[in-house]
């Protein structure tokens, strides 16, 4: 049995200058049905001291704990067992909670006692490190569509909407029994360990309930963070995708998931490529070029076609026409070479770009003189 409130996992690896912020964001919320599980993920840094030093003025409060570096995902698995409560909330060491946090979500599971939600989808903020701003997070807009009211509960299965929203496991609050009941756990020693998860818990998610009033601060600009990386952790981008086009092929999801899942997850192994194809370094970018020409060529046809048929619904023809691009660029031996080099990656995608539209106005113009071949028939 889980005691009520919220245990906060916080994996800590070398942040002696950011973890006090984080922890005290934690200690100063109104509500106190809480409870801190640190783990120090092999640090060299004064973050032992730090910790161990918080976990003796707070005994009541906080479990800390050391463990040989496992990465966040294998921080966090250590965590999530040694939870106590029913929910647990995953907060990297750089990032810190809003004020009210925790009253906020336990005064919306109090109207729902005896129906608990499986996940709760908080909206964070971004805090800018270089211009010092706080900016909406991501998809904000997105999130006050689904959640239209605070507290709604959603069905991600009733709702494909949910899947786009952002895969940042912090925003989401887990259910421990439903983390029990799925056999939930990390993927580890790997990077972008959030994205597979995602999929994989909405998918298994019968109620989300969104609160718009509860999150935390995302450090944005912090030189450690996974987005700052331009060398060859960018290749575990490869591992994840491969996880995740292996779930899609698992029996445990049925046809009527797989079908619903594919245009998200297409749009994850696109947008997410082609932004870690741009923050790579030149020695890094040639080998992940390959990689993921390899593995957009295993993917399935007609996952294409379902992807250009959706975007035609949901994308401008902006993002259409990127899309496309990208798609015939990887995918093509002749084309995906250019994408090695900042400068040639700009030649090739206005080059294909060109014919794209060409080819589109091809098609327009051949439509309108078949309807107007018609029409003369017709009179």
């Amino acid at each position: 049995m889980y005691k009520e409130g919220i245990t906060f996992v916080v994996p800590a690896y070398n942040t002696e200058n950011t973890i006090q912020r984080t922890l005290d964001s934690i200690l100063g919320q109104t509500d106190s049905r809480y409870e801190i599980v640190i783990v120090n993920d092999g640090s060299t840094d004064g973050t032992e001291y730090i910790c161990k030093s918080y976990e003796s003025a707070y005994p009541e409060r906080i479990c800390y704990v050391y463990q040989d570096n496992r990465g966040l995902g294998g921080a966090r698995n250590h965590g999530m067992r040694l939870a106590r409560r029913e929910y647990v909330s995953f907060l990297d060491s750089d990032d810190w909670l809003m004020a009210g946090y925790v009253e906020a979500v336990m005064t919306q599971l109090e109207k729902k006692r005896g129906r608990l939600p499986e996940i709760i989808l908080t909206l964070p903020q971004i805090y800018d490190e270089n211009c010092k701003e706080i900016q909406e997070w991501y998809d904000a807009a997105l999130f006050r569509k689904i959640f239209k009211e605070e507290g709604q509960v959603v069905d991600p299965q009733e709702d494909d909407r949910l899947f786009f929203s952002d895969v940042n496991q912090c925003r989401k609050l887990l259910r421990m029994d439903f983390v029990d009941q799925t056999c939930f756990r990390f993927r580890e020693q790997v990077k972008w360990e959030d994205i597979c998860p995602h999929f994989f818990l909405l998918s298994k998610c019968r109620s989300c309930m969104g609160i718009g009033n509860a999150g935390f601060y995302y450090r944005k600009g912090n030189d450690n963070q996974i987005t700052a990386s331009r060398g060859r952790d960018r290749l575990d981008l490869l591992i994840v995708f491969e996880e995740l086009l292996e779930y899609m092929g698992s029996p445990n999801l049925s046809h009527m998931q797989t079908e619903r899942m594919i245009y998200p997850v297409m749009y994850i192994f696109i947008s997410f490529s082609m932004e870690c194809i741009r923050m790579s370094d030149t020695n890094t970018r040639e080998k992940l070029v390959k990689e993921l020409s390899a593995f957009f060529q295993a993917v399935p046809g007609r996952w294409y076609r379902k992807f250009r048929k959706e975007c035609k619904k949901h994308c401008t023809k902006k993002e259409q026409i990127r899309y496309q691009v990208f798609q015939t660029v990887i995918r093509h031996k002749g084309f995906n070479r250019w994408l090695y080099d900042y400068l040639y990656q700009a030649a090739a995608e206005t080059f294909i770009k060109k014919v794209i539209c060409t080819a589109g106005r091809g098609k327009e113009r051949y439509g309108t003189a078949r309807k107007l071949s018609v029409q003369e028939k017709q009179s």
